[in-house]
């Protein structure tokens, strides 16, 4: 009975650890960069809390649109350029964005 406890506890720590809650939004970001002239600029990368989200593998864009999965009211956005070498810029100062979470949603409305 304890193997059993164990093989199920082990199978529902990963359901419970991977279904975190969220909701997703479609962001359009705008930015501006001037690249050093020797090197081979080419693209960009968008960062959320320090993890890549977004990239953009032109050189020539200054708007992107990207769907990202929100988790907290308050989420720190950073973007880097990107170089033919494989190496990025330092990060952009972080922009914060504040969302409040999913609309509510009427199910019914019943009149008295």
């Amino acid at each position: 009975m304890k193997k059993l406890l164990l093989i199920l506890l082990l199978i529902l720590i990963p359901i419970s650890v991977s279904a975190a809650p969220g909701w997703q939004r479609n962001l359009t970001v705008e930015w501006g960069y001037e690249p050093p002239s020797d090197m081979s600029h080419t693209g960009f990368k968008l960062y959320q809390d320090g993890a890549p989200v977004c990239t953009w593998a032109t050189a020539i864009v200054r708007i992107g649109s990207c769907d990202v999965t929100l988790v907290k009211k308050s989420t720190s956005f950073t973007l880097t350029a990107t170089f033919a070498d494989g190496q990025e810029s330092l990060h952009s100062d972080p922009y914060v964005l504040n969302d409040w979470g999913p609309k509510p949603r009427i199910i019914s409305v019943t009149p008295k």
